[in-house]
């Protein structure tokens, strides 16, 4: 805890008059319960920041308190929610909304410490060294609110752009905006109020409407390493794609030819911290930072790289923008979710065709498959959700999510699409959400957009040498018969529908760069190389591929 000396006077009439009795009041806490310890602080920050009669140091001393001693029950919950975050689950939304409880009450518990000390005639204690922790602390807390907000994919509150435009103005006025402190008690990262600022900001512009929640907090936790590379200048500078107007808060915008200079505004940028972010692609492609720790222990590295590759993108000059043309249309798709569901309902190579595949492993596949691969989709053991599809345009969906379903639906999710009485399935990536709170006779209903992967993919077997068997003795049988692994995918071709620069999708924990497989193809097989990493969602990986030879027969 931070310590501020005794200059004002009063004595409030509250359970927590002072910070003895507080710590004494906590440690009845449940911490059995985190939800319910969480909860009783948000209670008691909403109480200690509306009664009157504290005085300004110790309110703040108390709002201090209750706020580290919450952090670790929010971490807690935090890991909870990310693990289960879908938008129309009851359980998902109970802890999202303890969750943003807290900040946004947290918030407004330093707003009122700092309006407090603005209003106090006397100031004997040096502001330099104590409020740019208030500053920091209370723009963390707003940043989190809309981060949970991004999560739930909501409209960001106003009170947000308030908060943050108010609370960086009042560092400004101090001097204090580039003072480093450490945030919280045994934190060894040194942060401003302008960094901390500056990290909320680049958040909202790194397309966080396209990251899953747990991407979206990776994201957050890579602007915090990286926000020493970040530009923030008071004029427009190239390396500055970005800003926002002091006086008049609200989303930060893009800055173009038609911008008005005033001198509110503020112009932010990350082209600078995108070589440090290859770097650090390179370094996990090429395997030499495998237990990468910087970006948190509970994110695979595969997870961390996909958020690398897409801030590579959005942080550089040239961000991608949605530019094609959308044409409304009133329909309804069947879908279906999940790599093992797809892979056999999609098209799908005839095992039954196959050549230079023992009849062993050709009864094993079919078990694997749960069906006969040359069978019809009738024998497929699936259940559909019906999704009303509002636009369209050349690989893009945009539809609105039943009410009574979607409860598994993330961003980065695969989906299979089917219109109407069609029997082929395409496949799709869950790319976009938002959940509509503004407009009555729409509230709550989930919009979706989905960008197809691809209308003509192809459910194949890749096989190799399984274990035991790729010592060049083994190879040496009597019998000529190895011992196989069979692994399936799905071949998805590129935008010409061609399958010569194909990529694939396969089940989590699949890819190892450099392995080589046989592609079974009917007739023919060919071999192949996987190149590269170019997705991960939660059950598959998109994985580049080379064709190693001509097909063979």
């Amino acid at each position: 805890m931070f310590s501020i000396p005794k200059i004002f006077e009063g004595k409030p009439d509250h359970p927590m008059f002072d910070v003895k009795e507080a710590r004494r009041m906590l440690a009845d806490l449940p911490h059995d319960n985190s939800f319910k310890a969480l909860d009783e602080i948000t209670s008691w920050l909403n109480s200690v920041k509306d009664t009157s009669g504290f005085r300004p140091e110790v309110r703040t001393e108390i709002i201090m308190l209750l706020d580290e001693t919450g952090q670790p029950f929010y971490a807690e919950l935090s890991q909870l929610y990310l693990g289960e975050p879908h938008l129309q689950d009851f359980k998902g939304m109970h802890l999202w909304q303890g969750l943003h409880d807290f900040m946004k009450t947290l918030a407004e518990a330093y707003s009122v410490c700092v309006h407090e000390y603005q209003q106090a005639e006397k100031k004997s204690f040096d502001h330099k060294e104590f409020m740019p922790v208030i500053c920091v602390r209370l723009l963390r807390a707003v940043a989190e609110q809309m981060k949970l907000e991004m999560m739930h994919y909501v409209d960001i509150e106003q009170s947000v752009w308030d908060s943050l435009c108010s609370c960086y103005n009042f560092a400004e006025a101090n001097q204090f905006a580039e003072s480093m402190v450490f945030a919280y008690p045994r934190q060894a990262i040194h942060i401003s109020p302008q960094r901390e600022l500056l990290r909320a900001m680049m958040l909202y512009e790194s397309s966080p409407g396209t990251l899953a929640p747990d991407q979206i907090e990776v994201c957050f936790r890579i602007a915090g390493r990286m926000v020493s590379f970040f530009d923030f200048k008071d004029a427009p500078d190239p390396d500055c794609a970005y800003c926002f107007d002091l006086a008049k808060p609200g989303a930060p915008i893009r800055v173009d030819g038609d911008l008005r200079i005033t001198p509110a505004l503020r112009f932010f940028g990350a082209t600078k911290a995108v070589p440090k972010v290859t770097d650090i692609i390179e370094q996990h492609e090429h395997g030499s930072i495998q237990q990468e720790q910087r970006f948190g222990s509970e994110f695979t590295p595969a997870g961390k790289l996909t958020v690398l590759k897409h801030l590579q993108l959005y942080w550089g000059k040239d961000q991608p923008h949605r530019h094609q043309e959308r044409r409304g249309i009133s329909t309804a798709l069947d879908v279906v979710h999940g790599f093992r569901t797809i892979s056999k309902l999609v098209a799908r190579m005839d095992i039954d065709n196959a050549t230079n595949i023992s009849e062993k492993d050709a009864a094993t596949l079919k078990e694997r498959s749960d069906i006969n691969l040359a069978a019809d989709n009738d024998d497929v053991d699936y259940s559909t959700e019906k999704w009303t599809v509002s636009d369209i345009s050349v690989d893009g969906i945009g539809g609105v999510i039943p009410n009574n379903g979607g409860a598994w639906v993330k961003i980065g999710d695969l989906c299979g699409l089917k219109a109407g009485n069609s029997p082929v399935w395409w496949i799709g990536m869950i790319r976009r959400l938002h959940t509509d709170t503004l407009h009555t006779d729409t509230r709550g209903a989930v919009r979706v957009g989905i960008e197809m992967l691809a209308k003509k993919p192809l459910s194949v077997w890749l096989r190799t040498l399984g274990k035991g068997t790729e010592k060049v003795s083994n190879w040496e049988t009597s019998s000529s018969s190895f011992e196989y692994d069979y692994i399936p995918v799905i071949l998805l071709p590129d935008a010409s529908n061609s399958y010569a620069n194909a990529t694939m999708l396969m089940e989590s924990g699949s890819y190892v760069p450099d392995t080589i497989y046989e592609v079974m193809l009917g007739e023919k097989s060919r071999d192949i190389k996987l190149t590269s990493l170019v997705a991960e969602g939660e059950d598959y990986e998109q994985v580049s591929f080379q064709w190693l030879n001509a097909a063979h027969t």
